[in-house]
């Protein structure tokens, strides 16, 4: 018996610290995952980012393009129209340093910094070379150089421009500021110790951190190149691999989609479970302490049966298979409990469970920390204090989680109220149960704030003129598509106006392009002040307005742009020496039979023109 008994409890302690052992091993494997998942995330955003600033550079690029190959040659264009279009796309694209065009023999010919640019020699630049030497219409993303006209570092993208005999007659580039990528990693809240770099399809570096000396250097030699693929819309991840050169560990990269820019983000095992590996003296002590104390107990529990062996043999093995169970059971629940409250604790989401009536039940720490309440102040209370207003109308307990059927989780978006009384969006993945014939639910919610202000900065940056604030040309021609396809099922009337601002080159020339610019924006201040309600406003680009009226026919047009240029005549500019006086054209056409917005707004050009040709400040009605 004695042998058996120390067996059972060497085979306890045993069991227990396989127990502890694992708990360990499944928290260094989650903290290493965690960092896994970080990486992940913020190589997807960057790779994305990416994309857009360069899908940006691109459309500048290619306005640029398509008006050097309207001409038989480029030698038929005048130098300062085209300096002008360098000047005015540099001025509304704020990410570029400048931008240029090289001409075939390789030397510079047009920059928006300078009319007259020195002709310096490019020929020996990468991407001068690519196309010189006939490579394919696509937009080249070169290594990054230090420019010989200012000294500082860029980033070129270009296009070749061809003439209609397919001859290269130039090389529009776009030099990117490089500080763009520095500031897009520093803008994620990467974990100290984790490294992270963007990487060009070509293998330079465009930014790096923690380091900020990278830029330019070429990583070929890195694993990342040596070890994986860079096809675009790659995506991997490691737990211990190495992406970036001298780490090994969990990191993750992606490949963007459309330009292949690689974002990648490494750190270091060690590091990575750095929390983890101070916390295992306190693992080892609790180990040490459970281990010694069921020795001591074991020992106390075989001295009392033995005593009683004889008077009570069969009691004392009753007692004893009830102590095992006891034990066992007891063993069980605490280590269920250990690995709830862990998981639970250590979440960076808040969590929430509510029962089915919407009262909270229980909260984690994340969630006191979102919404600035502590715990014991909503216990008790009904989910209506954190998501007010959002389930009111769900009176049925089944609809708290209206995206998921049969337990699975389901995901919305809903707007949170912190304790000061700020609203804030987040993200809700809802999960139902039950218990006893009674629903739980189980809700983690995300703060989707920073998401939000991302989302919006990118629309602004795609659909609003960043001088005027109207809408660009861009998005005005998409909504004042949708706007006449709406108008004409209705069967109602609709008119456009053209508006050209008079004599604006003369402005521009005689009082200097910031003159110009505050004509533009007084102009786009009158109009958006004239405007009503269901009317639509944009900038075509250049001093060109133009203004769709739904519902209004051509006298209603005639009234309401003899209104505007007499608002225009009583304004203002305040200019060097003078309060300068401006006026404007305006070409008015009026949709009679079913056209598109490009017929339209051909014919209020034509009008507009005719206006012009008449001796300007004045309205003109298409035939």
């Amino acid at each position: 018996m004695k042998r058996v008994w120390v067996a059972t409890t060497l085979g306890l302690i045993i069991l227990l610290n396989g127990v502890l052992g694992g708990l360990l091993l499944a928290e260094r494997n989650a903290g290493v995952q965690s960092m896994v998942d970080l990486a992940s995330l913020t190589t997807a955003h960057s790779a994305e980012h990416m994309d857009e600033v360069l899908e940006i550079a691109d459309r500048t690029i290619s306005v640029v393009s398509e008006f050097m190959r309207v001409s038989e040659r480029i030698a038929d264009l005048e130098e300062f129209d085209i300096h002008r279009l360098l000047v005015h796309q540099h001025r509304i694209t704020p990410i570029l340093r400048s931008l240029f065009v090289v001409k075939p023999d390789g030397r510079l010919t047009y920059d928006s910094r300078t009319p007259h640019p020195t002709g310096v020699d490019l020929h020996d630049r990468d991407y001068v070379q690519f196309h010189l030497h006939g490579g394919a219409d696509i937009l080249f993303i070169g290594k990054p150089v230090v420019s010989r006209t200012d000294g500082q570092w860029m980033v070129p993208v270009s296009r070749r421009v061809e003439d209609r005999f397919g001859r290269l007659v130039g090389i529009v580039t776009a030099a990117l500021d490089p500080e763009i990528f520095s500031a897009m990693l520093r803008s994620y809240p990467l974990p100290e110790g984790m490294q992270a770099a963007i990487v060009s399809p070509s293998g330079f570096v465009f930014g790096c951190l923690p380091s900020t000396d990278c830029l330019g250097r070429p990583a070929g030699d890195w694993p990342l190149f040596l070890h994986h693929e860079q096809g675009p819309g790659t995506t991997n991840s490691t737990t211990r691999g190495s992406i970036l050169p001298g780490v090994a560990g969990p990191g993750a990269y992606q490949v963007s989609p459309r330009y292949g820019i690689i974002a990648a983000a490494n750190i270091e095992t060690r590091e990575a479970i750095g929390g983890w590996l101070g916390r295992l003296p306190v693992f080892f002590l609790l180990d040490l302490v459970l281990s010694g104390g069921g020795a001591v107990l074991s020992a106390t529990l075989y001295r009392q049966v033995t005593r009683r062996r004889r008077a009570m043999l069969q009691l004392s093995e009753a007692n004893a298979r009830l102590e095992q169970r006891v034990v066992e059971r007891t063993a069980a629940l605490q280590r269920s409990e250990e690995r709830l409250t862990a998981f639970v604790s250590t979440a960076r989401d808040a969590m929430l469970v509510v029962d089915g009536s919407g009262t909270i039940q229980f909260l984690n720490p994340a969630a006191t920390t979102l919404f600035g309440y502590a715990a014991e102040d909503l216990i008790g209370r009904t989910i209506d204090l954190l998501l007010p207003c959002q389930l009111r109308d769900l009176q049925d307990p089944g609809h708290f989680a209206p995206h998921g059927l049969g337990g699975q989780a389901g995901v919305r978006e809903l707007v949170a109220r912190h304790r000061s009384g700020v609203e804030f969006p987040v993200e809700l993945t809802l999960g139902a149960s039950h218990s006893e014939g009674e629903a739980i639910y189980v809700g983690v919610l995300r703060d989707i704030r920073e998401r939000k202000l991302q989302e919006e900065r990118l629309w602004e940056l795609a659909n609003l003129d960043p001088l005027t604030g109207l809408l660009n040309r861009r998005a005005f021609m998409g909504r004042g598509a949708e706007l006449l396809e709406e108008v004409w099922r209705q069967g109602r009337p609709v008119s456009v106006l053209m508006i050209d601002a008079d004599h604006f080159k003369s402005i521009n020339d005689g009082f200097g392009h910031q003159a110009g610019d505050d004509v533009l924006r007084m102009l786009a201040d009158i109009l958006q002040a004239a405007v009503r309600g269901g009317d639509l406003l944009g900038r075509l680009g250049g001093e060109e307005f133009a203004i769709i009226l739904p519902g209004s026919d051509g006298s209603d047009a005639d009234r309401i742009a003899d209104r505007l240029l007499a608002d225009v005549r009583q304004a203002r500019v305040a200019v060097p020496g003078r309060m300068l006086a401006i006026t404007v054209s305006i070409g008015i056409s009026v949709m009679r039979r079913r056209s598109t917005l490009d017929d339209l707004l051909a014919a209020a050009d034509q009008a507009l023109y005719a206006a012009k040709t008449a001796g300007r400040d004045r309205r003109a009605i298409a035939a």
